[in-house]
């Protein structure tokens, strides 16, 4: 079911009160329940259950055996770790990426001179097939390294990887960070449940009121961008970006608010990414559990910084390129993943120049003016990068899109507005939009808004709950539109 219906309000309700309702000790059991019903309300999910069973048994099991003192083989521990990785990998691979390599391979031999039939599986990957398979995987990774001690309980580990605030959409947890929660869960209390009613409401304002209304017209011309004049294509290129922190964001806040509610603590995956000053910066506070995992899991193992400057670079652009089949097993998402890593070594080795130039800038001797220069600057490289995002996303051509970026500047005023208002812009939804998005900013620049909101005033905190809840009974749809890190 999706975070964005009333289904899923209904369940999460009944869950809920349903949670206090037991001993400490034994929510975690009725969690885990609870969890397994959320993943199989789909069909599609409840035929493929068996992957999340067989990934979290054989994680387990792996676990235990890495966390054993009487496991001191290194060619015995790493096979446990193989194991785990073949079986979470492979299910991944096969399910995701099997098309992607091997029309990748039919494409190669026929460069030279071969010919190989590409192979097709029409199959339905389950959704959370990432963020489970890289969650378990994490927590071996982890416990062969010696950071993190075996877990123990089945049902505790068991639930670690399949919390139904988390499974589908994010942020990707630690073991170290979530599972201690499960032994000892937070009691109830009156100002964490309002915290993450709150949370949940500011998420649902995030998605289903800003980014959708966005996402109409963002949509409408990233599907034909052929047939889109240049205004629109730039446009729908800049609102994307903030479409798709909305989106994400939301329903990391929806997902972090509703565990709060159940008495969990969830780590927090954004902080105000488009305040960044650098690239580097944006890419530490967007996504953040999913680029500290990869930063962890593969940047480090292959050197990370100790290294020479070539091979840092190789490292940094060979994550990103995983980051991007993570996202899709399309061209579109490697060469998302490409330009973000190559954009951000040129950072790292242009930094000290650029610093020196910096100093000579006379636009840079008013410190706000400075911040707006450069996160203007990190905004556009980073839509620059997304417009392959999106039009994989949508179905659309990027080719078309930069192609089309300096064609249509011609227009009058009458027929450009006119085009905005017939792609889903009109002036109710851009007012709607910038208002919500100045309070957006205006909320989250002052820390996580759970905390924010139970330090405010009576007078201020509750015509703010009705303002979010009038906007999203006038702007808002339940259930038209999935959350778009959901099909990831």
């Amino acid at each position: 079911m999706d975070f964005n219906s009333l289904i899923f309000l209904g369940f999460f309700a009944g869950v809920a009160a349903l949670t206090y309702c037991f001993p400490r000790q034994a929510k975690p059991y009725f969690l885990l329940l609870a969890s397994y019903a959320f993943y199989m309300y789909k069909p599609q999910n409840a035929r493929l259950v068996v992957l999340l069973v067989s990934a979290t048994v054989v994680t387990y099991c792996c676990g235990i055996a890495l966390g054993s003192e009487k496991l001191r083989n290194k060619w015995a521990r790493r096979a446990f770790l193989w194991l785990a990785l073949l079986c979470c990998g492979g299910i991944l691979f096969f399910y995701k990426y099997f098309g992607f390599f091997s029309q990748l391979w039919a494409d190669l031999a026929g460069v030279f001179g071969g010919h190989i039939t590409a192979g097709a599986l029409d199959l339905a990957a389950p959704l959370g097939l990432t963020y489970f398979t890289f969650q378990s995987l994490g927590y071996v990774f982890d416990v062969y390294r010696g950071r993190q001690k075996a877990v123990l309980n089945p049902v505790h580990y068991a639930l670690f990887v399949s919390f139904f605030p988390c499974i589908f959409t994010g942020p990707i947890e630690r073991a170290g960070h979530l599972i201690p929660q499960f032994s000892n869960p937070a009691p109830f209390s009156y100002s964490r449940m309002s915290g993450g009613a709150f949370r949940m409401l500011w998420g649902y304002f995030k998605k289903m009121v800003l980014a959708d209304g966005l996402g109409v017209f963002v949509s409408a011309v990233f599907a034909a961008p052929e047939k889109a004049a240049g205004p629109y294509l730039l446009a729908a290129s800049l609102l994307f970006s903030c479409q798709l922190y909305l989106d994400f964001s939301g329903c990391c806040d929806v997902a972090i608010g509703g565990a709060r509610i159940l008495g969990f603590d969830l780590t927090e995956n954004f902080q105000r990414p488009f305040a960044a000053t650098n690239y580097s910066d944006l890419w530490r506070r967007w996504h953040i559990s999913l680029s500290s995992w990869f930063r962890d899991y593969v940047y480090i193992p292959m050197g990370g910084n100790r290294c020479a400057w070539w091979r840092q670079a190789l490292n940094l652009i060979v994550t990103f390129l995983a980051s991007g089949l993570w996202h899709g097993a399309s061209w579109g998402y490697v060469i998302w993943g490409a330009l973000n890593g190559l954009i951000l070594v040129i950072g790292k080795n242009t930094a000290g120049p650029r610093a020196a130039l910096a100093r000579h800038n006379p636009l840079y001797r008013w410190g706000p003016l400075k911040r707006l220069i450069q996160r203007v600057c990190v905004y556009g490289l980073f839509t620059f990068c997304i417009v392959f995002f999106a039009a994989d996303l949508y179905g659309g051509s990027a080719g078309a899109v930069f192609g089309g970026l300096f064609s249509g500047w011609d227009l009058s005023w009458q027929a450009l507005l006119a085009g905005f208002a017939g792609r889903g812009l009109d002036l109710t939804v851009f007012v709607v939009s910038a208002a919500g998005i100045l309070l957006v900013e205006a909320v989250e620049r002052c820390g996580p808004v759970a905390e924010w909101i139970r330090r405010r005033w009576f007078f201020v905190r509750w015509p703010l709950y009705y303002l979010l809840a009038a906007a999203l009974l006038f702007f808002g749809a339940f259930g038209k539109s999935a959350f778009i890190y959901q099909n990831y």
